[in-house]
């Protein structure tokens, strides 16, 4: 699909969802702190795998009373544990699976705040091409997502030992379609060689949908970022940019006319080692496009 069709789908997803226009919509903010780690190697010449690890963290909302509305690391967030296992079907197309683990706490955003375990099943569908020298990622996630029991939030990672935590819960049973557009913008070179400092911008939108998922969460969020990146040596780079989230919630029932809107801004962290074979190798790896 080009990049055309697919700003086309995006709009389209986005036109759909423009029925909450006519509810209320009440917006609420917090400013956050996520870090992520990528650890990416090859099993063999077609075969690759990647293994995500993230930790956020935020401040109270302000629809907390009397909350910490400035500190970034008051909260947990959600932790996330995600192996992926691929294939090259082309050059610049890329198909990969991945179980997930996901504990998330519902404490920057609740006056009651809840713990719960989620796990998740993603396929992935990965398109890079480069024009000059911008490099550009079309990303196609469909995503299967579960959830334990929701409990009282303690605010402390060892929640995720809770027994109760794991117990299933068929009422949060749904799925999620994820679009990202992404560019990589080299600024001192013309790839993204060692020594490369290069602007990464990107847009990700969710949908979801299913039984469990009501008319006023089938936007379910959307990502923005802008930051700078630096290609420190051989397959390592590190990325560091303000992220503007918007996570959409229903205020009380499925058939609520009112939604929430919760604005999460702050600082997205990425450290991202390419090729793990190599690097514990010493081995001087090509300058990667995209990876």
């Amino acid at each position: 699909m080009g990049i055309k069709n697919r700003c086309l789908a995006v709009l389209l997803c986005l036109l759909s969802t423009g029925a909450f226009a006519q509810q209320v919509r009440i917006n609420y903010y917090s400013t956050i702190w996520w870090n992520e780690a990528n650890f990416k190697g090859h099993l063999s010449e077609k075969f690759f795998y990647q293994v995500d690890f993230q930790y956020r963290t935020g401040s109270d909302g302000n629809n907390k009373p009397n909350g910490d509305y400035k500190n970034p690391f008051d909260n947990m967030m959600q932790m996330q544990f995600r192996p992926f296992f691929g294939y090259n079907i082309t050059e610049g197309v890329k198909f990969s699976i991945a179980p997930s683990i996901s504990p998330t706490w519902s404490n920057t955003r609740s006056i009651d705040p809840k713990f719960n375990m989620e796990y998740r099943f993603t396929a992935q569908l990965q398109f890079d091409k480069k024009y000059g020298r911008v490099a550009i990622t079309h990303r196609d996630r469909f995503e299967y997502r579960m959830s334990g029991k929701a409990i009282a939030s303690t605010n402390s990672a060892g929640q995720m030992f809770d027994g109760d935590a794991y117990t299933y819960d068929a009422s949060k049973e749904r799925f999620r379609f994820r679009y990202m557009l992404r560019a990589l913008i080299p600024i001192n070179n013309n790839s993204i060689e060692k020594g490369t400092f290069y602007v990464n911008v990107y847009d990700e939108i969710f949908i979801a949908f299913g039984k469990n998922v009501s008319s006023n969460q089938t936007f379910d969020q959307n990502r923005i970022n802008i930051g700078l990146g630096y290609r420190m040596a051989r397959d390592v780079r590190f990325e560091i940019g303000y992220l503007q989230q918007v996570q959409m919630y229903d205020a009380s029932t499925p058939t609520s006319s009112v939604t929430n809107a919760f604005h999460n801004n702050g600082v997205q962290v990425f450290l991202i080692f390419n090729d793990m074979k190599k690097l514990f190798k010493g081995e001087e790896a090509a300058a990667p496009v995209i990876k």
